[in-house]
């Protein structure tokens, strides 16, 4: 027995470093907050992440269903349906009153309540109303639609952020992860994506960072992304992406995995959930930035620089005249014929403190007008908003901007006795494809 006891402590004391360097290694692969390695990774977190499923990943199923109408011979009216199914990924995160919180993408989730071009909704043509819209969880894109399945509310959808926030009535698992910091993140730190590729299966796919600090203008969004080399699919949209704590060696979500480049191979940018964090903590949209106040025309430096000479400047496809003219300041519009002719078509007197006034030229001399007797008739239609489509700011990619009359019918009302139509103008686009492409779906 004692030669028993003294070997175990040999034996003991032979390990002691070996297993002091094991402890120590994970740290000598970090350089910042976050690991380069798996490693780090502490063993209950290493218990969690060996398996293939996590059970607050989830497969989203989101269906929408489109009408559109037209008219068939002998002006009979003809409805039409489409449906669409996407699917993607979410994770539920938080149980708030009742309710269990669902990050996705808002691409993912988000459909237009009318297709206005082409490509709003793949399949689906231009001038459809969404008449229904269901997000569902299920196994997998091969499971059939049943009444078991959780439906899933929406709670808040930032198109700019490509972030949704849905609520489950029943009880789902919560990610047993914080939320951390992507500002933390550094090119070579590893990251885990937990996702539903092509919505077949539960997969964890391992990269790296590899470009960080990246804002994502395009499709409307506005954002800042961070770029990974894992290899991810179409259906892996809104998958949570973990990095390791060098701190604590627990995973950590530091970003929603949503798109990916056309053509490239293990190209994805993720949005950093230092962005995200306004719709996932407070549930609601940041508000957007205050336009900066434009500043007050400077008088004395415009007539400093008129006091050398008359400025010619373009304006609305005619040419305007700035010029002194007895202290004040005028403003000539000149015909379409310039430079061929100079006459003036109307003029604006700008006299400072005292009263601006309109000058139009007629054959007897000149008529002034005072500028508080002018009135503005406001104009029908949508003819100014040259940067506008259909109602919505939103910008996209390469836009070539076009008019389009449509025509949409209109119900008989209680009063009414035939099914006549009433004319409307709407805005459509022709975009070119963009060198990325949403990755919510499989194609």
């Amino acid at each position: 027995m004692p030669g028993r006891t003294a070997r175990a402590a040999l034996l003991l004391a032979l390990a002691a470093p070996q297993a002091l360097a094991a402890e120590r290694a994970p740290a000598a692969r970090c350089s910042g907050p976050y690991a380069d390695a798996l490693s780090a990774l502490s063993r209950s977190a290493r218990a969690r992440e060996t398996g293939d499923a996590a059970g607050w990943v989830y497969c989203l199923r989101a269906i929408a269903v489109y009408e559109q109408l037209s008219y068939g011979a002998g002006g009979k009216l003809r409805r039409q349906y489409y449906r669409k199914v996407r699917h993607g990924t979410g994770f539920a995160y938080r149980e708030e009153a009742g309710r269990w919180l669902v990050a996705t993408n808002a691409h993912v989730v988000g459909f237009p309540e009318v297709t206005r071009g082409p490509d709003d909704v793949e399949g689906v043509p231009p001038g459809s109303r969404r008449v229904r819209a269901v997000v569902r969880i299920v196994a997998g894109e091969a499971e059939e639609d049943g009444p078991d399945q959780p439906e899933l509310e929406q709670v808040v959808l930032d198109d700019a952020l490509d972030v949704a926030v849905l609520a489950s009535r029943r009880p789902l698992h919560l990610a047993p992860y914080r939320l951390g910091r992507s500002a933390d993140l550094r090119v070579g730190d590893v990251v885990l994506v937990r996702g539903f590729p092509l919505g077949a299966f539960p997969a964890t796919n391992v990269g790296r960072v590899v470009g960080v600090g990246q804002r994502d203008l395009e499709h409307g969004w506005d954002h800042v992304d961070f770029a990974v080399d894992a290899l991810l699919n179409p259906g892996g949209s809104g998958s949570p992406v973990l990095a390791v704590s060098c701190r604590t060696g627990e995973p950590e979500i530091v970003g929603v995995y949503h798109a990916g480049y056309r053509g490239a191979l293990g190209l994805h940018v993720v949005v950093g959930v230092d962005d995200l964090r306004p719709v996932l903590d407070r549930l609601r949209a940041p508000a957007p930035p205050a336009a900066e106040p434009e500043p007050a025309p400077d008088r004395a430096a415009l007539r400093t620089a008129l006091a050398r000479g008359a400025v010619l400047m373009p304006f609305g496809g005619r040419v305007v005249r700035a010029e002194l003219e007895r202290g004040a300041v005028r403003f000539a519009v000149l015909d379409a014929a310039f430079p061929l002719s100079a006459r003036v078509e109307l003029a604006l007197v700008d006299r400072g403190d005292a009263e601006t006034a309109v000058v139009a030229p007629r054959r007897s001399g000149t008529s002034e007008i005072p500028a508080r007797a002018l009135t503005r008739t406001p104009r029908r239609g949508c003819g100014s908003c040259a940067m506008r489509c259909g109602g919505s700011s939103r910008p996209w990619c390469g836009t070539a901007e076009r008019r389009v009359a449509a025509r949409w019918p209109r119900r008989p009302g209680p009063g009414s006795r035939d099914g006549s139509t009433s004319g409307r103008r709407i805005r459509a686009i022709s975009s070119r494809r963009c060198s990325r492409t949403r990755m919510g779906s499989p194609p």
